[in-house]
């Protein structure tokens, strides 16, 4: 069971990071509906004028995007608009007659997307999912994994052979950053070689920007000042000078990265946390960047028991952690708290309640990336010119 959780990471980190983005006020597709997998990413883009749909109003989430469609999204997304400073890429079968020339043009600069040895960029042809996954991590600047790292991150799927050698590596870190979108129904396949949908496009691009606000590629433009992105809003963010106070008793979510069950963890077991989403000021002001992690401990744990109680597990933050040492650099007090869900055995509501108040005894997992609240114990004192180091 612990196997299967750990596949279902990757689109699990990214879909809580895209349901904490506030509801926004956009008009829908009529296509796309409040059920559709991707309708909170697909709405954002729709917000931001990234994503448009057609002359009829539809969205067509099923349709397939060409690598010309896809070189104009991925650099609307990103924010690159400026031709002034650019030097143009030739291509022989685009120039500037082509809608998505200039597109082109801006994402081969900044080594985004590119052609063929022979010259050609085929804007025409269906873009796939991994050519999705490489331009997505050259928006990023990372530390490289090595080939085993990369081949144990992609044994978890079941066509992992598929993925080709020379982008073994590549593909290997887009795993670890949570960065591989998993279709519904498909989770066990990375599907490297099937072409991206117009549903799907959108969940690739926010994990994208999510991690670009935090790890960009040097050739993309710098941010001036304190850095921006989307993500979590923290409310009540104090700014003294260059640096951004988190107080006491804020509530931050964070992801549970264990696979932990009632009737087996026992109170001082080890817990890692980790921050699924961008946590940002009111302004946007990024101050606690995605992936960070924190170590700590259960702090409780009670065992769920048949009409007497149900279960409780406590969970207790001590120290954020440097990624690469593995080694605490900064205190990070928290504390969060799970207790079980009302289980469905009835559509009357108010027999449900009855029925969990009544017959106790439940259990449960905390699957590896739940979102559990933390409060914080302690408030948390950023430097926002010094790469967001937590101060004493």
């Amino acid at each position: 069971m612990k196997k299967i959780l750990i596949k279902l990471f990757s689109i699990v980190a990214i879909f809580f990071a895209i349901s904490t983005i506030q509801a926004m006020a956009v008009e829908e597709f009529p296509d796309v509906g409040p059920d559709y997998w991707s309708y909170d990413a697909i709405m954002y883009f729709k917000d931001k004028n990234v994503l448009a749909g057609y002359p009829d109003g539809l969205y067509r989430p099923d349709q397939k995007v060409t690598r010309a469609e896809f070189a104009t999204i991925v650099t609307k997304a990103l924010g690159l608009r400026d031709l002034s400073e650019i030097t143009y890429t030739t291509y022989k079968d685009i120039d500037e007659n082509h809608w998505a020339y200039y597109d082109v043009m801006l994402g081969s600069y900044y080594g985004l997307i590119h052609g063929t040895p022979d010259g050609m960029f085929y804007p025409s042809n269906h873009i796939t999912r991994l050519e999705i996954i490489m331009v997505i991590m050259k928006a990023l600047s990372i530390k490289e994994i090595t080939e085993e790292q990369a081949l144990q991150q992609l044994s978890v799927y079941k066509d992992a052979n598929d993925v080709p050698y020379w982008a073994t590596l590549t593909t290997g870190k887009a795993q670890e950053l949570g960065l591989i979108v998993l279709l519904p129904g498909y989770e066990d396949y990375i599907l490297p070689n099937q072409d991206a949908t117009r549903g799907e496009l959108a969940v690739w691009l926010y994990g994208m920007l999510q991690r670009a606000a935090v790890q960009p590629s040097e050739k993309l433009p710098k941010q001036e000042g304190p850095k921006k992105a989307d993500g979590y809003i923290i409310k009540n963010v104090i700014f003294d000078g260059r640096y951004a106070i988190i107080p006491a008793g804020t509530t931050i979510p964070l992801g549970v990265m264990d696979c932990l069950y009632t009737r087996t963890t026992k109170e001082g077991t080890e817990l890692l946390t980790r921050a699924l989403v961008n946590f940002v000021s009111e302004d946007h002001t990024l101050l606690i960047p995605i992936g960070s992690e924190m170590t700590g401990t259960i702090d409780k744990v009670s065992v769920g028991r048949t009409l007497i109680k149900n279960s409780q597990m406590v969970y207790r933050t001590e120290n954020l952690i440097d990624s690469e040492t593995r080694q605490p650099i900064a205190p990070f007090r928290a504390v969060g708290e799970l207790r079980p869900q009302v289980r469905e055995f009835t559509h009357n509501p108010i027999l449900q309640k009855i029925g969990f108040k009544g017959f106790k005894g439940h259990n449960f997992y905390t699957h590896k990336s739940q979102q559990v609240d933390f409060t914080l114990l302690e408030q948390i004192k950023i430097d926002l010119e010094d790469n967001l180091k937590i101060v004493q």
